[in-house]
């Protein structure tokens, strides 16, 4: 028997239903956001998701700027800075790019290399800049960070390039380590000034010993008896 010729199929699609996914955030990632702007650590957003996920996420986040007008002032990989051919930052990367992504409240639709630009970006414009990530299109912005922070379930490569890897679900634990870090740093700084203080009184009491006081005027009225004498007290005879 011959084959069937091949015949032009032309399809008829039907939509039978719609399947939506939703991914909220973690209940308490909100109040974490709000106690870092408080203890003066601004939050920013990087994320491969479509611009309008993003700033639905930064509404309801209460992220960024809220007395902007406009906000949340949410920006597109347009306008980002991009690697050279030979694979590093842009030279002009704070002249060109710098106010751009200082006073955005989050990048939207971004590639790997823009989030190590933007992190890249905030060193060179003298922030102490904090990573955290949990894919592998996160590691390069993990690694070049000053503090890099795997959240917990990352993949292998971005547990690699973080400097810190959370073990426990949310980012909470951040901020615990943040209070944390500033009570010790508080303690020592402290202690550092009462032992300074206290040298200082010291130094102080013996200078102005030294100059107010004549050692004459205190030394001992009767004559020391030498070694060899016997008029040295009884309790520095030996037995």
């Amino acid at each position: 028997d011959a084959e069937p010729e091949e015949q032009d199929v032309h399809p008829v699609w039907h939509v039978t239903g719609l399947l939506t996914f939703l991914d909220p955030p973690r209940d308490d990632t909100k109040d974490t956001i709000a106690k870092s702007q408080v203890y003066g650590v601004p939050v920013r957003m990087i994320t491969g998701d479509n611009i309008l996920i993003a700033r639905k996420t930064c509404k309801d986040l209460a992220m960024g700027d809220l007395s902007r007008p406009g906000w949340p002032l949410i920006e597109g990989p347009e306008h980002l800075p991009l690697l050279g051919a030979d694979g590093k930052a842009p030279k002009d990367l704070v002249e060109k790019f710098g106010s751009y992504v200082k006073h955005a409240d989050g990048f939207a639709q971004v590639f790997p290399e823009h989030k190590y630009l933007v992190v890249e970006t905030f060193r060179q414009l003298g922030y102490k800049c904090g990573m955290t990530g949990d894919g592998v299109n996160d590691a390069p912005a993990l690694k070049r960070a000053d503090v890099g922070i795997a959240v917990a379930g990352a993949t292998d490569a971005a547990r690699a390039a973080a400097d810190i890897v959370l073990t426990e679900e949310g980012l909470s634990t951040i901020i615990l380590g943040l209070e944390i870090a500033r009570v010790i740093f508080a303690r020592m700084k402290s202690f550092l000034t009462y032992r300074i203080a206290a040298t200082l009184q010291l130094l102080a009491f013996f200078f102005i010993a030294v100059l107010a006081f004549k050692p004459d005027e205190y030394a001992a009225t009767t004559p020391v008896p030498s070694f060899d004498s016997p008029n040295w007290p009884s309790f520095f005879s030996l037995p």
